[in-house]
């Protein structure tokens, strides 16, 4: 129910095109990078995904995280304008179950965004590369751990949102994270955990370093750490009101 209610709250904010928008742009790195450097990157050697994926997921990843931050800020902003939100405390609607709603969409929403991405990378291959052999696990694989690398970063963004009236301070808040993270080393195993950096992390070479469970675990237990720490800040809130 409480899934079906945030649907509609976002039905006119735009906050589903805003996203499909982002998915298709981001999957249009890896054709626009293609058709300038086709001749050049096929003579690389190696797994025609991970090729295209080197080459163009840093950009993709940020897109992700930006459109991420945006809908987060979107999604709140309904919220609190008019004072929606102090209306509906007065309610027998739980406060958390709302949250959980948000975050709900905001994952299938930019699942759908990774898919779109992944289905372009493997189209490039498909055109591009002869050798290319098409393997549905392969991708499946690729695409569910480029989804959950970044749930952290969807939380995390939440959460900044909720706690936010004003919507450019959660939205400055997040650009300022996207950029500070971005400039870390990705190849340190310790800040390569941290919400806003993961998304950046490949399953190939995560694979390669031998820290696909690490990622996978960490990016698990920080999801549920977030989604805590909200269901205590709405209580904590909730005192003091």
């Amino acid at each position: 129910m409480s899934l079906v209610i945030e649907s509609k709250k976002l039905k006119r904010t735009g906050y589903l095109a805003a996203f499909l928008a982002g998915g298709f742009l981001a999957a249009a790195f890896p054709v626009v990078y293609m058709m300038v450097k086709a001749d050049e990157v096929t003579m690389l050697s190696g797994n025609p995904i991970d090729i295209l994926m080197s080459a163009n997921w840093q950009i993709m990843a940020m897109l992700n995280i930006l459109v991420s931050i945006c809908g987060a800020c979107m999604m709140y902003y309904a919220e609190y304008a008019d004072n929606g939100i102090q209306k509906m405390s007065v309610l027998p609607i739980r406060q958390g179950n709302m949250f959980l709603g948000k975050f709900t969409i905001a994952a299938l929403v930019l699942s759908a965004m990774v898919v779109i991405e992944t289905a372009v990378l493997v189209g490039c291959g498909e055109y591009w590369f002869s050798n290319y052999r098409f393997d549905l696990a392969e991708v499946l694989k690729i695409a569910g751990f480029q989804i959950f690398v970044t749930l952290p970063t969807v939380m995390l963004m939440l959460v900044i949102a909720s706690a936010c009236r004003n919507m450019w301070v959660s939205l400055g808040i997040g650009v300022i994270l996207v950029f500070t993270l971005s400039i870390l080393p990705q190849d340190n195993a310790v800040l390569s955990l941290f919400p806003f950096a993961s998304p950046y992390q490949m399953l190939p070479a995560a694979i390669e370093s031998g820290r696909t469970v690490l990622f996978l675990v960490v990016c698990g237990i920080e999801t549920a750490l977030f989604g805590v720490a909200e269901v205590i800040y709405l209580k904590v809130q909730r005192c003091f009101e």
